[in-house]
């Protein structure tokens, strides 16, 4: 794929430069499962729209997090740049089928990897995701966006206190379905993990 470094212009905390989306999005998922990053998103925007401050963990946790999310944006812009279209032919009668969604980690349920806010037709092709992703905001919108969530989710003080108009739901809508959709394509394209082959581990039928 040819590399465009236009992303790194824009980064905030995550400035490597990738060689390899797929193997970010591997790392991704290597560093949390996708129920965990579906929790961060959800937690950050609650925080950063309200009067609570954000006190999961440590708050380094909040920047890490939103660090391997500017990484899977970073990666969701250059593989959208190649114009993929995914080349499984995926019917209704094999939607369910745990070896077209379901991850490799141990303790999930196979509703917990479900990309339950996609489309079907996202779901059969989910590079559209990205394609619309990126179509509701250009990249650096995206990351001001990021910015400011992380900012205000540290603080006492709203987004809305202060005039900032961000659509939450929109927002936690687009970022969701981006992690469901790379999770889609670490589970269909990706076998390895940095030349480790992935764990494939179980997953809890209930």
């Amino acid at each position: 794929m040819k590399r465009h470094d236009d992303y790194l212009a824009s980064s905030i905390w995550y400035r490597e430069v990738i060689n390899s989306p797929y193997q970010v999005i591997a790392e991704f998922f290597d560093a949390a499962d996708i129920v965990s990053h579906r929790k961060s998103i959800e937690d950050a925007l609650n925080a950063a729209c309200s009067d609570d401050i954000w006190s999961k963990t440590n708050p380094g946790d909040l920047l890490f997090h939103f660090k391997l999310i500017e990484s899977i944006i970073n990666a969701a812009y250059l593989i959208n740049k190649g114009k993929m279209k995914s080349p499984l032919s995926i019917g209704k009668e094999n939607a369910f089928n745990p070896n077209l969604y379901c991850g490799w980690h141990a303790g999930l349920t196979a509703w917990d990897f479900f990309p339950r806010m996609l489309s079907f037709e996202e779901y059969r092709n989910p590079y559209l995701v990205f394609r619309r992703f990126f179509k509701y905001l250009p990249l650096p919108e995206w990351k001001r966006e990021l910015d400011d969530i992380v900012e205000f989710a540290l603080v006492k003080t709203s987004l809305s206190e202060i005039g900032i108009d961000i659509d939450t739901l929109r927002i936690y809508f687009h970022l969701t379905k981006l992690i469901e959709a790379a999770h889609l394509m670490d589970v269909r394209k990706v076998s390895h993990i940095g030349g480790t082959i992935k764990n494939r581990a179980p997953f809890r039928k209930s």
